[in-house]
């Protein structure tokens, strides 16, 4: 079974129909006792990272996510659940979960090398390491930035600026993307994180 983390995020039933959409047992989750029973957990999320990180910790979700993943258990970030994976974040200077070393960072300015459009919104290629890409919808703000490169498993350029659109570090995925609303390629995914395919 796959526990949603249920935390108020904008997302967050939408990709639960997702993978109820490609056959997964799946369920929505608000506090810790919801992870009994669950062999993989996804952390969706849209907004701001501040308020984020409030929510899960009323809800006794932080600690209990850091145990998950530390216990060595599948872990899917979702866009704004995947900026929380690292330490923390430029949006509000706010913690994250601290999952993975690094810091989800402001885009730089235009004339500075940054994308035209800011916050990033639409359709773009993600390239995969090893080869491959996918189509994926993406609506972000902001960029995440692992310490460790090998961590990062496919990136997005736009206009230039080339940033980490996926990561993956033993049992735990990150993707900046919102699979949900990305089409066959982000059906795909979901379903390979079900069956246990990027399990590490």
């Amino acid at each position: 079974m796959i526990a949603v983390v249920d935390f108020g995020a904008g997302n967050t039933r939408s990709v639960l129909r997702a993978l109820e959409a490609v056959d997964a047992d799946a369920r929505l989750v608000a506090d810790p006792t919801g992870l009994d029973g669950a062999d993989r957990v996804v952390l969706p999320g849209v907004g701001a990272a501040g308020s984020a990180m409030r929510a899960l910790q009323r809800q006794g979700m932080t600690d209990a996510l850091r145990a998950w993943a530390a216990a060595g258990r599948p872990f899917l970030g979702v866009c704004l659940g995947a900026q929380l994976l690292l330490e923390g974040s430029d949006e509000d200077d706010a913690p994250g979960l601290g999952l993975l070393a690094g810091r989800c960072r402001a885009f730089p300015a235009q004339d500075a090398g940054g994308p035209s459009l800011v916050p990033h919104i639409g359709w773009n290629s993600v390239e995969l390491r090893g080869g491959g890409s996918l189509e994926a919808y993406f609506v972000h703000g902001y960029w995440i930035d692992p310490a460790d490169e090998g961590v990062v498993a496919g990136t997005t350029e736009v206009d230039g600026f080339r940033f980490p659109s996926v990561l993956r570090a033993g049992s735990i995925s990150g993707v900046q993307f919102h699979p949900e609303k990305s089409g066959p390629g982000g059906r795909a995914l979901l379903a390979a994180f079900a069956r246990g395919a990027l399990d590490g």
